[in-house]
């Protein structure tokens, strides 16, 4: 599987080094950004998810938490992939070539490019460290020095995280459009991140069951199941508040960006894909699920967190297309579907790396068992 995965990465690469040279090179940086956006949060996601269970005391399985820290291996690469985006700034941002007097302040190339490469490497730092220091010992120990330095680190990360990556929401994706605006858009963005860091978490827990490397019972699986649930409420939620307010706000400026990829295919079709897929049923089966004990098997649950992840992918390509053109069509040619399974590769392959570093023992006893 390594070699399959270094394939697919060196598929990727070819495919946006041609495509970017090529007549559709804004295609070609804009599913990048949608790439970069969606693995990038993934990988900080998972720390920070460790981060709130250390905090919160969660000791209904350590197991879970130990899992969570593992997309933390992409951390390196999306670093260097943010440092390539700008290579591409003038392609996907208008503003960089004719700054708006209104917004020069904020959206500028040095302010804007600095705070976005300061904070991303102060955040995969954080997320890195609190790695190191959880996985350095299998069962938190009692020492309360000990304890109290993980939870700073924790805090630290937590806050970083909210702040860096709802910055990328305004910043690396909602001024693509630098008219248009939202103030919720940035918390839209981590609650839907969120989402998809839990959803990723019901896969890779139910995984690690399967193949013997974790020791996780049905009730705390059922456990993540539960946060999954809640954050694809939260996200439908965030969705529906920005709606409602450009709705009855009826602001030109606003709801251009709602008319552009509610009613104008193919984007209509892909906004009523997210919703269906990426709420409906989940919401549906989750609910069912929910409500009785904890399954045995796990199958459906894995099912429904895929769905999850494949609704938020499509709906930064919903987000993110047609603010670079007015033109563009779905990212179905072999550039795109290249670039994406690249970066597939490449977070897979950072975490197996990241399994090669440190080494996590997840094969931990449940705390009931004592």
């Amino acid at each position: 599987m390594t070699i399959l995965w270094a394939v697919l990465a060196a598929l990727g690469a070819l495919a946006f080094l041609v495509g970017v040279n090529s007549a559709d090179a804004a295609s070609v940086w804009s599913i990048y950004l949608v790439n970069l956006v969606f693995w990038s949060g993934l990988a900080v996601t998972g720390p920070a998810i460790a981060g709130m269970m250390q905090l919160t005391e969660a000791r209904w399985s350590p197991s879970v938490r130990r899992i969570a820290l593992t997309t933390a291996g992409f951390l390196p690469v999306a670093f260097v992939l943010l440092l390539v985006l700008f290579i591409g700034r003038t392609t996907l941002y208008p503003w960089a070539t004719k700054p708006l007097p209104v917004k020069a302040v904020w959206l500028n190339t040095p302010f804007f490019w600095g705070r976005n490469v300061v904070l991303a490497l102060l955040l995969f730092l954080a997320c890195l460290a609190f790695a190191r220091m959880l996985l350095r010992d299998p069962i938190p120990p009692g020492n309360e020095n000990e304890r109290g330095r993980r939870n700073r680190l924790a805090t630290t990360l937590l806050f970083l995280w909210v702040i860096t990556v709802s910055l990328w929401g305004f910043d690396l994706v909602m001024s693509l459009d630098p008219v248009w605006y939202s103030g919720l858009f940035g918390g839209y963005f981590v609650v839907s991140t969120l989402y998809t860091g839990f959803a990723l978490l019901s896969i890779l827990t139910v995984r690690a069951n399967a193949r013997g490397l974790a020791a996780v019972p049905p009730g705390a699986v059922q456990d993540v199941a539960k946060l999954q649930f809640a954050m694809s409420i939260m996200w439908m939620y965030f969705f529906w508040s920005q709606y409602l307010v450009i709705w009855y706000g009826n602001v030109p400026i606003e709801t251009r960006f709602v008319v552009n990829r509610f009613f104008v295919q193919p984007w209509v079709t892909v906004a009523w894909f997210v919703f269906v897929v990426g709420w409906l049923i989940p919401f549906g089966y989750l609910l069912k699920r929910l409500t009785g004990r904890p399954p045995q098997r796990h199958t459906p649950l894995v099912v429904m967190a895929v769905f999850g992840l494949a609704a938020i992918f499509l709906e930064r390509v919903l987000v993110v297309f047609p603010s670079v053109s007015a033109s563009a069509g779905l990212p179905l040619g072999w550039r795109e579907l290249g670039i994406t399974a690249g970066f597939l590769g490449l977070f897979l392959l950072s975490r197996r790396w990241f399994f090669a570093r440190f080494r996590p023992v997840l094969n931990l006893p449940h705390p009931s068992a004592h």
